[in-house]
């Protein structure tokens, strides 16, 4: 927080006048007492590195000065010890990650490699990325026991990194320091896109090919035999994630797997912005998603084998498979269109609707999947390793703080994606076919075109020469879209498959489609969506999870919302001098005025950064809001206060303040529909539409 010094001004005394009478008559006047001086900024001291004793063997690591408030608001220099990159596994590619010994480490001064990713990092990328980073107070000693707190980053596992300088832990290590509540922070890097998540025979490898969830595990498993070296306290470990890190949290708490962790290698569980309506991919879809990306290897490269790329040619083949005319194309069923194999599209069609429960795995294509399969004709049961239950058909294990931002949808939806997108495919199809002014084509039509690869190329072309500026007004322009794309594409995003689900929804008067022939309907209607998206995937399910928690007393939790607007965008996600990807501009435009996924990370960890990793300059508003919101977070008063009550329905609400709701959600959320009235989550869950479709 900016201190502002307050300079006490000194009052002029006067003496009275000696009247003694005559010349002898004098006036006598003391100076003043000089102002007090302002005291100078606190700076932080040069960077040192240190040689220190970690257990049997000396590591060079980093004593870094870091200034932060205190809690009565002033400014405080705290020391600390940092060790970066230390590596915790080893792995070969498409293999999964074993153990590191702390014996092999000497040096850990800097950041290691960051995993590869179609995206640019401040650290070089490589495949030899599995490494983590320590942050403790200064002094400490490996008979001290604190606290430890492990953080997953997120980026839809396709993106991210431990040391990106949002997620860093100086910061909330120095004010536990000061507050005489002392803890070790830990940020982990995992294998990432198709290296971290590519399908396997089970039947061949039983471990699967979820090997970012693997390398997850590792990290934990070297937390938990080493940080007593450290200072820390092996069980007293607190888990948390946000967004793809939130989700992985949610599978590592499962026990129903083959390499059970949970209660052993972790004992408390935060997850920020975990989306538990998330349909994972099946066994069978990433079997058949294996396919689609042995198609791209060899559009690309002549050859079927992603095991013989080099990296840069197998980012390659990840991008045109995350590719946004790819992603719109897989999720909504439009690459099942051939013109020329009609038989073979309606096969294709029918098969996507047998096994979809929903299309959501599209949209994080490189997800986990789940790695059971049931017995059937000529085909054995494969049991799975580390993920074999939908994670939202599945319990807590230990005590749980799970929340969502207001806005959760808004970057999940793919609603801003695709109305950005339909304009530009209209004005091609009308350009290429010379409609008439003021007719516009059908979906047929529209379906028709997006058939043909040529036309998927031009469409891409066209694409990639959008500026930002364009890509704005098409946002704009795809709110004033006529007819009824909104019904459509709440069809699609739940699947063709669940209409009976989605016109039960759209039945409903909060979610009915508005008029899209008028600006103010179409914007109504986009909303509602988003509205829809985040109640369905983030909010209604962490409420379902929290309930059951209360129901049944085996483990506690606690429910929050973010809801505080920064007067900043955190979701830039792009610095101008990078190449400057089509989907992320989309969201980040998207994002502006909303409290997307992320947008609270700048606050938890009292880090002045976007997710681009850029410097932001916060408000006085919301650098208060920073100290207090970080202390909380790392704290047992988190835990122990505040435990969700499903009679009460107390949630914790952060918006300016920190402050707990209760019946929150009839108070929050009353709908306008009669069976929404007592609240739209209440309602929708006793229509029986949350999670609705895990139960086909």
């Amino acid at each position: 927080m900016t201190m502002f010094y307050r300079s006490a001004l000194a009052v002029l005394v006067s003496l009275s006048l000696a009247a003694c009478g005559g010349s002898d008559d004098n006036s006598e006047v003391t100076n003043p007492d000089p102002a007090p001086e302002i005291p100078a900024p606190v700076e932080p001291l040069p960077t040192e590195q240190v040689a220190l004793q970690i257990g049997d063997n000396t590591l060079q690591a980093l004593r870094e000065s870091v200034v932060v408030n205190d809690i009565d608001g002033a400014p405080a220099r705290v020391e600390l010890e940092v060790f970066k990159g230390l590596p915790y596994a080893n792995a070969a590619r498409f293999v999964h990650s074993e153990l590191a010994t702390l014996a092999t480490v000497s040096d850990a001064t800097s950041f290691g490699n960051a995993c590869p990713q179609n995206r640019t990092t401040i650290q070089a990328q490589s495949e030899d990325c599995l490494n983590l980073n320590i942050w403790r107070p200064e002094n400490t000693t490996a008979s001290e026991s604190l606290p430890v707190y492990v953080f997953i980053h997120g980026g839809d596992f396709e993106v991210g990194s431990g040391s990106d300088p949002l997620v860093q832990g100086d910061n909330v290590v120095a004010q536990g320091a000061i507050d005489g509540k002392p803890f070790i922070a830990v940020t982990i890097n995992y294998r990432l896109g198709i290296l971290g998540s590519y399908w396997q025979d089970g039947s061949k490898t039983p471990e699967g090919g979820n090997f970012g969830l693997g390398d997850q595990k590792r990290a934990l498993q070297w937390v938990n035999e080493n940080i007593d070296l450290f200072g820390g306290n092996p069980n007293n470990v607190t888990l948390i994630g946000q967004g793809a890190g939130a989700m992985s949290v949610g599978i590592l708490q499962q026990s129903q797997t083959q390499d059970n962790i949970t209660g052993s290698f972790f004992q408390r569980a935060i997850m920020q912005s975990n989306p538990y309506g998330f349909d994972y991919k099946s066994y069978g879809q990433a079997q058949t998603f294996n396919g689609k990306l042995a198609q791209y290897n060899t559009e690309l490269y002549q050859t079927e084998s992603l095991a013989e790329l080099s990296l840069t040619e197998l980012l390659a083949v990840q991008s045109k498979a995350t590719g946004l005319v790819s992603t719109v194309g897989t999720w909504s069923g439009i690459d099942c269109i051939d013109t020329d194999n009609l038989v073979g599209s309606g096969l294709c069609f029918a098969n996507k609707l047998d096994s979809e429960i929903t299309p959501q795995h599209h949209l994080k294509p490189f997800a986990p999947y789940i790695e059971y399969r049931a017995k059937a004709f000529l085909k054995p049961e494969i049991s799975g390793y580390h993920l074999t239950t939908q994670p939202a058909q599945t319990e807590y294990t230990v005590p749980t703080v799970v929340g969502f931002n207001s806005d959760d949808g808004a970057t999940t939806s793919f609603l801003p994606s695709l109305t950005s997108l339909i304009p530009t495919i209209i004005e091609l199809i009308k350009e290429m076919n010379e409609a008439p002014e003021g007719i516009e084509p059908s979906a047929q039509a529209i379906q028709t075109w997006l058939a043909s690869q040529d036309n998927l190329a031009q469409l891409g072309q066209r694409l990639m020469q959008l500026t930002p500026a364009q890509v704005a007004a098409q946002v704009d322009l795809g709110d004033m879209l006529p007819g009824s794309a909104y019904e459509a594409i709440v069809k699609f995003f739940f699947g063709l498959g669940n209409s009976e689900l989605a016109n039960k929804l759209l039945a409903l008067t909060d979610y009915a489609p508005n008029d899209e022939s008028q600006l103010s309907g179409a914007a109504a209607n986009m909303a509602q969506f988003n509205q829809l998206a985040n109640e369905m995937l983030f909010s209604g399910p962490a409420r379902i999870k929290a309930t059951q928690t209360s129901d049944n007393g085996l483990v506690a939790s606690t429910l929050y919302q973010f809801d505080y607007q920064a007067s900043f965008n955190s979701w830039t996600i792009y610095n101008e001098e990078e190449n400057i990807y089509l989907g992320d501009l989309i969201k980040s435009i998207s994002c502006i005025g909303k409290v997307c996924s992320g947008a609270e990370l700048p606050f938890i960890f009292n880090k002045p950064y976007n997710l681009a990793g850029s410097r932001v300059k916060p408000s006085n508003k919301d650098s208060e809001l920073m100290s207090k919101m970080s202390r909380v977070w790392f704290s047992d008063e988190l835990f122990a206060d505040n435990q969700y009550d499903t009679a009460t329905d107390n949630v914790v609400v952060i918006d300016s303040n920190i402050e707990t709701v209760t019946s929150w959600d009839k108070t929050k959320h009353s709908g306008v529909d009669p069976k929404l009235r007592n609240g739209r989550l209440t309602g929708l869950e006793n229509l029986g539409l949350l999670l609705g479709y895990f139960n086909k």
